[in-house]
């Protein structure tokens, strides 16, 4: 199951806004939440559930029409591009013009003719703000963008009841990272003979200064792991991960981990030597 961001009419939407803002802020910070969930109300009948935790805007919605499973596949619905493009622009709307700041916020999406999928979108503000200044281009604009669609158990109201912790920029980094990784090995593999190999889903997290990510490209069948495609799949990580903190600036870190489960191989380099590699 698979989703391609990349082929979504609707995120056009966030490169077509005004996201300054006005000079005098519009709303209040203790009242993000009411004002995103009466403004999707009153302008576009969606009915939305919102929490802020620190400077984190969570906004849940259950809306018919959204997803469309079709077997074992399971997408947008055409309906979603005016939908979510509605949503985006209030939560921008609000966020952008209040008198508190927001450095992320997260959009979960479900839908009830697709029961138990659950898509979440995660977006970094300053991000918004660099590509409205042409500070980077659209299609980075779109792989800074943490898209996740998962199978839960449970039901929309157990969702509301979530309990939301503040974002750092430590995470959003690890499970962008781990992301960008996942589509770099896949890009990898498909461009060369790898029938023999299998790319799962990448997992990245920040623990004592240290970005740890576990490469999951597990062999098919009984043919041994080819110990140079390995070589490559971590250069190919460790490339991407030193072009993304470079290109945000980060250095709040000391080390980088990756590990490979299927050959028990793991690689360990100091932040000196990620820079060889931008």
């Amino acid at each position: 199951m698979s989703l391609h961001h990349h082929t979504w009419p609707w995120l056009s939407v966030l490169l077509s806004l005004s996201v300054l803002g006005c000079s005098r802020p519009t709303y209040r910070g203790e009242q993000i939440t009411q004002t995103i969930e009466r403004l999707c109300a009153d302008e576009y009948q969606l009915d939305v559930t919102v929490k802020r935790t620190g400077e984190t805007v969570a906004v849940y919605l259950h809306h018919p029409g959204i997803l469309q499973q079709t077997g074992q596949h399971i997408g947008l619905a055409p309906s979603a591009n005016e939908v979510l493009g509605n949503l985006i622009e209030v939560i921008h709307r609000v966020v952008f013009s209040a008198d508190a700041p927001t450095n992320f916020y997260i959009l979960l999406v479900s839908d009830p003719t697709a029961p138990g999928a659950y898509l979440t979108l995660v977006r970094y503000l300053d991000d918004v703000r660099r590509v409205q200044a042409n500070i980077i281009p659209p299609t980075e604009f779109f792989s800074r963008m943490i898209l996740d669609l998962k199978y839960l158990p449970a039901p929309p109201e157990l969702m509301k009841q979530l309990v939301l912790n503040d974002l750092t920029l430590e995470q959003f980094l690890s499970h962008q990272l781990a992301q960008r990784i996942h589509a770099r090995l896949v890009e990898r593999l498909s461009a060369q003979d790898a029938s023999t190999v299998e790319v799962r889903k990448c997992v990245g997290e920040f623990r004592d200064g240290e970005f740890a990510f576990t490469l999951n490209v597990e062999p098919q069948g009984d043919a041994p792991f080819d110990q140079e495609l390995v070589q490559q799949l971590f250069e190919d990580a460790v490339e991407v991960i030193a072009q993304v903190l470079s290109g945000y600036r980060f250095d709040q870190f000391q080390t980088i981990r990756l590990i490979h489960p299927a050959t028990g191989r793991s690689l360990l380099l100091p932040k000196t030597q990620l820079e060889l590699f931008r």
